[in-house]
């Protein structure tokens, strides 16, 4: 089966060529990619801040419609419009075991590798293997993937905003009700509203949060932080004045949406006298966190993470169903500009600039 695909040969910059699909296994499936969000994951690679195996197809935020499945697969037909997931896990390690396949041991090892978790990757051009993002690789026309890793999505919500629920909004919203799960009336500051600290703010607001702070470099992302129902918001310098006008001591819960050291360290900062931080963005690989033992002695704070909000996607994708159904989860408005897959390196380029919405690519 052929079909095109972007692909990174160097960190950078995306070509788009014709490459060959291996068949579906019996538990797999053929997905036609309707669209796909640009997140953080793929810049760090695009940037060279992962290392990661060339040539490579990146993108795991998706939706589309299932074109065929294999001969043992019951959770999905063809014609099923569906949200990719780019954690089905092994279902056997302690993680799956705990419910949490965003965190299973052979999934890691697997993005490591660039494969999918039987250590292949099914796709190649000119005879060479090409490599899959976060185990996924959507940024192609069709995608084969294991069942699992489709998830129904039903029909009511237009698939260019069904692809965000895939990473952003369960990263986001996850880490509010699933990781800090606060009680209503919490104060909260959240750093960086890009396209899953848009979600973080989001899961503020249905947790029932009193106060929710912003901050974050662009205008126009501090703007769209308000409109979803942020309190206030500011620019990174003006940080100190914001959350001391609030309360000197800080603010409840803080979630670092950047995950970059200088972020987190900013998060601890900002986290009062028993008060908990939570690191939900990705650093690049390598950085390393200093830290002041006495936050955690004196101060009684909390610093806890958070990967793909904390729960099993399969079981939280129907509740943001439900959450975005009653008009309690925006969508529309998060969706930013959109680019053919031809044009896939200039999508990068837009996401890297700013774009208050999320960036999508539309094989």
């Amino acid at each position: 089966m052929r079909t095109r695909a972007a692909l990174m040969f160097e960190s950078g910059r995306l070509d788009v060529h014709e490459v060959e699909l291996e068949e579906p296994g019996a538990d797999e499936v053929v997905v036609r990619m309707v669209a796909v969000g640009v997140c953080g994951t793929d810049l760090h690679s695009y940037k060279g801040e992962w290392e990661r195996p060339t040539p490579i197809v990146l993108g795991h935020e998706g939706a589309g419609v299932v074109e065929e499945v294999g001969a043992d697969v019951t959770s999905v037909r063809a014609g099923d419009r569906v949200v990719l997931s780019w954690a089905p896990g092994c279902g056997e390690c302690s993680a799956c075991r705990r419910k949490r396949p965003a965190a299973c041991a052979p999934l890691s090892t697997a993005f490591g590798r660039g494969t999918l978790l039987d250590g292949r990757t099914g796709i190649s051009f000119e005879g060479e293997t090409v490599y899959r993002g976060t185990a996924t690789g959507a940024f192609q026309e069709r995608l084969v993937v294991a069942a699992g890793a489709a998830l129904p999505l039903g029909e009511t919500i237009p698939l260019e905003q069904a692809a965000l629920l895939g990473c952003a909004a369960l990263t986001g919203v996850g880490a509010v009700l699933n990781a800090a799960r606060p009680e209503p009336g919490f104060t909260t500051l959240v750093i960086g509203a890009g396209g899953v600290g848009q979600f973080v703010v989001q899961g503020a607001r249905i947790a029932g949060a009193a106060v929710i702070l912003v901050v974050d470099p662009v205008e126009g992302r501090r703007e769209q932080a308000l409109r979803l129902g942020a309190t206030a918001a500011c620019a990174p310098e003006n940080v100190k004045e914001a959350v001391r006008a609030l309360d000197p001591e800080g603010v409840d819960y803080v979630f670092d949406a950047v995950g970059a050291p200088e972020t987190t360290a900013l998060a601890l900062r900002w986290t009062r006298g028993g008060g908990t931080a939570v690191v939900v963005g990705l650093p690049a690989v390598g950085a390393k966190l200093s830290l002041d033992p006495l936050d955690f002695t004196n101060r009684e704070k909390t610093l806890t993470g958070t990967i793909y909000g904390s729960d099993d996607p399969a079981v939280a994708l129907p509740r943001l169903l439900d959450l975005a159904a009653r008009g309690e989860l925006e969508l529309a408005s998060l969706v930013g500009p959109s680019f053919p897959l031809d044009r896939a390196d200039e999508a990068f380029q837009a996401s890297l600039a700013g774009s208050p919405g999320r960036v999508l690519i539309e094989p």
